[in-house]
């Protein structure tokens, strides 16, 4: 299944607990269809990805219960997805979230003349 990654969006981060959550935005290219609330959490080196879900509260049985907001009939499909995203995720966030506030906050102590700083 071929998809893009089309935003990640915080929610919440501690840089020196290596903490990140959020939720994606990806695109399914191959059935043309936009997925929004794919959850993210990053914990040091451990990554969790989850299709997005709602909850409600089974009155019968009380208590509450979780319903996939997309899911394919082929099970298949569904774990093809989720490594998918998996995949591209943690390289979209790598590449466009953490590498770039990374830079951002070098720049940031790296103003004036002092030395190591590249001058303008």
């Amino acid at each position: 299944m071929d998809i893009e990654v089309v935003e990640f969006y915080t929610t919440e981060r501690d840089d020196k607990k290596q903490f990140l959550k959020g939720s994606l935005h990806v695109y399914l290219i191959d059935i043309e269809t936009d997925l929004r609330g794919v959850f993210v959490q990053k914990r040091k080196d451990t990554w969790f990805f989850g299709l997005p879900v709602l909850y409600g509260f089974d009155q019968e049985a009380g208590q509450k219960v979780r319903f996939p907001v997309f899911n394919f009939v082929n099970q298949d499909k569904n774990g093809n997805l989720k490594k998918v995203i998996m995949e591209k995720g943690k390289e979209y966030i790598i590449n466009n979230v953490l590498q770039t506030q990374k830079h951002d906050k070098e720049n940031q102590k790296c103003t004036g003349s002092k030395a190591g700083c590249a001058s303008s």
